[in-house]
């Protein structure tokens, strides 16, 4: 059960949550679900290859993770509805997401800092791209 307020998010059966190990991860879950990248010996990705739904949307989906701890969840909205270009349709689908998680007004402000991370929505005009980036505190 999600409650993104506590850190906490289920993403295709996958339990993310604060301090969540990486090596857990994948000794508990098929790895058919993933595309693995490892960046350097401290840092490695999940890329989700399908697009699960979060809520009542589907997302583009990539984990992070610093010395086997979470390190942050990267969400984008993916929709084939919404034209590539507009950002601001995109930013508007996180908006409504983030409301249906956090509830109004955190929902549609562009950052919210909680005791275990923080959410921050994004949007970059230039390449018109947008999405929400959940930061987990490595303690």
């Amino acid at each position: 059960m999600s409650n993104l307020k506590k850190g906490e998010l289920e993403i295709d059966g996958v339990f993310i949550f604060p301090n969540c190990k990486l090596v857990d991860i994948k000794t508990k879950e098929s790895s058919s679900k993933f595309k693995a990248i490892t960046l350097d010996s401290h840092n490695e990705s999940l890329r989700f290859l399908k697009a699960p739904k979060l809520g009542s949307k589907y997302f583009n989906v990539r984990l992070s993770f610093k010395n086997n701890l979470i390190w942050g969840i990267d969400l984008k909205v993916n929709d084939p509805s919404i034209n590539q270009w507009d950002y601001e349709e995109k930013l508007s689908q996180h908006g409504e997401w983030l409301t249906e998680q956090i509830g109004y007004p955190e929902g549609i402000l562009s950052e919210n800092v909680f005791e275990w991370g923080k959410i921050t929505q994004w949007y970059d005009p230039r390449s018109s791209d947008a999405g929400i980036s959940i930061l987990y505190f490595q303690r």
